[in-house]
């Protein structure tokens, strides 16, 4: 395990309670449960963010073909006709 530091963190009572709950159910410590917790969260957000500023730099003119060659590589199937009616 790399270095670490301690960190205080305020949460709501029924949180913390629920984390202690989830921690004895995994089999694992508090600290263990809400490292993984906020480690797994965080991934998601970051990769979110860069998802959301490499799409920032696009234009949809210039998306849409390159979505449209993704699609067309989905194999052929029955779509049902309420889903091929446009609003």
């Amino acid at each position: 395990m790399g270095k670490t530091q301690i960190v205080t963190l305020r949460m709501p009572i029924d949180l913390k309670r629920r984390l202690e709950r989830e921690a004895k159910y995994q089999g694992v410590s508090l600290n263990q449960l809400t490292n993984y917790l906020l480690n797994t969260q965080l991934t998601q957000i970051e990769a979110i963010s860069a998802l959301e500023s490499r799409l920032s730099q696009k234009s949809i003119r210039e998306l849409k073909p390159k979505v449209g060659r993704i699609l067309d590589k989905i194999p052929g199937r029955n779509i049902p006709e309420w889903d091929l009616k446009e609003s």
